[in-house]
C-alpha cells in the first residue's frame, strides 16, 4: 500500500492515519510498514501529530480512540526531539 509520506495538512494526515490502521486491522499491511509510518509521521511533522505532551486535538478527534491505542504503543519509547 503507498501512504502519503508528506500530507499538506492535519486533516490529511489523519486520514493516512486512519487508513494505514485499517489497512494493519485488516491485515492488508504488516506491523513493521505501519511503525515506520508512524515514525515518519513523529520525525518529520511533529507539530501537526503532536500539541505540547499529547496528540494533536484534530488527530485524535479524527482517528478515535482504539486508532490511538495502537499510535500510542507504536510511539512507546519514542523521544520527540526540538
Amino acid at each position: 500500500m503507498e501512504y502519503l509520506m508528506y500530507p499538506p495538512t492535519v486533516k490529511a494526515m489523519a486520514a493516512e492515519i486512519i487508513t494505514a490502521c485499517d489497512d494493519y486491522l485488516a491485515r492488508k499491511i504488516g506491523l513493521e510498514p505501519l511503525k515506520q509510518l508512524i515514525l515518519h509521521y513523529a520525525s518529520t511533522s511533529p507539530n501537526m501529530l503532536f500539541n505540547a505532551q499529547s496528540f494533536n486535538p484534530t488527530i485524535l478527534n479524527r482517528i478515535g480512540k482504539k486508532r490511538a491505542a495502537i499510535i500510542e504503543k507504536l510511539l512507546d519509547g519514542y523521544q520527540q526531539r526540538f
